[in-house]
């Protein structure tokens, strides 16, 4: 119950589709991103880079995908951003997620490349590869807009890309209505190497739980909760100025963001008519989000003279401070662009702001950007980086594989020692340098993790730019905010770390880190394997959010109809930790990119200014190694290499996995 019951496969080479059972891969990985993994690691070969038509893209929705604790799928692929191209996890959300499971499939998993433009149509049982030629071209909006037309049916579900995943773009993202992106990994291009331009769904089977009374009860107290009880602060955050200030207006007036590329942290003060909650207040038309969600995350506006279109957490991010602007309208006109390019808006305000660097520092002249200066600021300069490199035309073409490379060649190289990265992924400005957090591990584990950010609980510029909306909320003083965010934050650390500050960023503070680490992680990764949204979890204890393990066993037994503990989905996340390790320790074997270390963005290099002034992202190294050690001693793996133990692969059921690793590697697991 609660499964569609299948998996769908589609060669895009041969045309060939056919269904296999979900069930055979349920007892050992549940569902969602963990068969994804499972899928992948067993049939991709590793030496298959991203592009290579061997890899696979899959779209995989959890057990609670389509009922109404979710509405998320997880796409899942070998990543075209990162050097040695890891497994991607990147979820996507909207209606198209609990489509798939009304279609009747669990999973859609895509081999091969089609020969020529495709888009995929799923109507229920039928499954169809139509021409895709008159689409090319099209930006992500207007792709989908002709397909309902094509179709005849405005209800159709649409994941695309834009001409950024045409044109193969590192950094490329799938997108889905206005705002839903899969945006991390550079999936986007996975897609286009694929010469698939869609993928549209439509279902009519609904999807039936075992125990209805008891799983709309448990929906019921969900509900509650963010919506009466103490949960309720959270979602009007959303339905107010939301992350428009939380994150962007907030941060700014304490000096956390960087102004221009991470080269200081102090601004020039925000007027209020350039802050971004009074342009939320001007062009918000209503908040959105998935359906049956009490929190609604996202925003949809209408700027007149720019256009409509959504907008969403690290999006207020972007285009702003990075590229030394508070023009609000610049901001929206670029960041609606982007989606519609399909391309990842942090990632490519990253190297809009790096490109301004290098001007102002004299590296680079005009010349090297067809033309334009890229003077901070400036509306040309950014929508010429925008569609020069979506397009792949002129400089644009030499950021196809990510700004690392674009940086080797780039005036000489001379300007690779400013990029912020890591592993040629870009950091979000809030990020980097970042003051000393639970992230800040030594050892090879988190090293060797998957493409998305290991989290800290919580970020601390989330931490900062939430007391003082909260403060405002509730009619109290900033300090009384912050203790009640502190007290929240220390509750949790003592429940699952035994210590209270676990979570704080003191240095010397080494207890309990890695539990709470692992505890955010697995918190993370069981909605990514059953279809409920991170959000409502514990892993912002700053918001008051709950969920933890032993809520989703209790969703996935009424859902399922399976009993399901805390324990076992343990077991679970725990296999598909360590099966994703393995395949990366493989995959960077196989394939052998260099990985160029980024001596700016890691452990060394203190903030120069700002509210975190001499702050390094690991100021205690000692403290940090030690985390490092305990983690990888949770995880199961050798805090001397990273490798997994044998015998924790054997426990899992990967004896195989051990012994492919053995093989390749050369060396002898402990």
């Amino acid at each position: 119950m609660s499964r569609a019951g299948a998996i769908l496969r589609v060669d895009l080479t041969s045309g060939e589709v056919r269904r296999q059972p979900t069930a055979e891969y349920v007892p050992d990985y549940i569902g969602g991103a963990a068969i994804a993994s499972k899928i992948i690691c067993d049939e991709v070969p590793p030496e298959a880079t991203a592009l290579d038509p061997r890899n696979f893209l899959t779209f995989n929705a959890g057990p609670l995908t389509g009922t109404l604790l979710g509405n998320k799928c997880e796409v899942v692929s070998r990543a075209p951003e990162m050097f040695n191209s890891p497994i991607a996890c990147s979820g996507l959300g909207g209606q198209f997620p609990s489509e798939m499971k009304f279609a009747g499939y669990d999973h859609i998993v895509l081999a091969g490349r089609a020969a020529r433009p495709t888009y995929l149509f799923v109507n229920d049982g039928e499954v169809e590869l139509r021409d895709a030629a008159h689409l090319r071209g099209l930006d992500t909006a207007a792709t989908q807009v002709r397909i309902k037309e094509e179709l005849r049916d405005p209800d159709v579900q649409i994941a695309c890309i834009g001409q950024a995943g045409e044109n193969l773009n590192a950094y490329a993202l799938i997108l889905h209505d206005i705002q839903n992106t899969a945006g991390k990994g550079g999936l986007g291009a996975v897609m286009g190497s694929k010469n698939l331009k869609a993928v549209a769904v439509r279902g009519s089977k609904g999807v039936r739980v075992a125990d209805p009374e008891e799983f709309l009860s448990l929906w019921k107290d969900n509900w509650e909760y963010y919506t009466k009880g103490d949960g309720a602060l959270w979602a009007k955050l959303f339905h107010r100025e939301g992350w428009a200030r939380q994150i962007a207006d907030f941060g700014k007036h304490l000096d956390v963001y960087p102004w221009g590329y991470y080269d200081t942290y102090v601004s020039p003060p925000l007027s209020r008519e350039t802050e971004m909650g009074e342009f939320l207040k001007r062009y918000k038309v209503r908040s959105i989000g998935c359906a049956f969600c009490p929190v609604q995350c996202q925003q949809n506006y209408s700027v007149p003279g720019v256009g409509d279109g959504g907008a969403t957490c690290i999006m207020y991010e972007s285009y702003r401070f990075l590229i030394k602007s508070d023009d609000t309208k610049l901001w929206w006109k670029a960041s609606r662009e982007a989606n519609l390019y399909g391309i990842d808006i942090i990632d490519i305000s990253n190297i809009t702001g790096w490109l301004m660097l290098l001007y102002e520092k004299g590296i680079i002249s005009a010349s090297d950007t067809d033309g334009v200066p890229m003077e901070w600021g400036s509306e040309k300069a950014v929508m010429t980086v925008l569609e020069k490199i979506c397009r792949k035309e002129g400089f644009g073409a030499l950021f196809a594989n990510g700004l690392v490379p674009a940086a080797k060649r780039i005036a000489g190289g001379k300007g690779l020692e400013y990029v912020q990265h890591e592993r040629n992924r870009l950091p979000s400005p809030s990020s980097a340098p970042m003051e000393t957090t639970i992230a800040s591990v030594g050892g090879l584990l988190l090293w060797r993790a998957s493409p998305a950010y290991v989290w800290t609980s919580p970020p601390h510029v989330d931490f900062h730019g939430t007391y003082p909306w909260m403060a405002e909320e509730l009619g109290i003083s900033k300090e009384d905010a912050r203790e009640m965010l502190e007290r929240w934050c220390d509750e949790q650390s003592e429940k699952y770390a035994g210590h209270k500050s676990a979570w704080r960023p003191d240095p010397g503070t080494v207890e309990g880190k890695a539990a709470l680490l692992k505890m955010i992680e697995g918190d993370l990764s069981a909605c990514d394997i059953t279809g409920h949204c991170d959000y409502q979890t514990e892993r912002l204890p700053h918001m008051h959010t709950r969920g933890g393990l032993n809520r989703i066993a209790a969703w996935l037994t009424a859902a399922t109809g399976t009993k399901y503990t805390a324990e076992k989905l343990l077991e679970v996340i725990h296999r598909r930790r360590l099966l994703e390790l393995s395949y990366y320790l493989l995959c960077e074997q196989a394939v052998g990119e260099e990985i160029v270390p980024c001596e700016r963005f890691h452990w060394f290099v203190p903030r120069p200014d700002g509210h975190f002034k001499g702050k390094y992202w690991a100021s205690d190294l000692e403290g940090s190694l030690q985390v490092g050690l305990d983690y990888s001693n949770l995880w199961g793996c050798d805090p001397d290499t990273g490798l997994p133990l044998s015998s924790e692969l054997e426990r899992l059921g990967l004896k195989d996995v051990a012994e492919r690793l053995r093989s390749a590697l050369g060396v002898t697991l402990k």
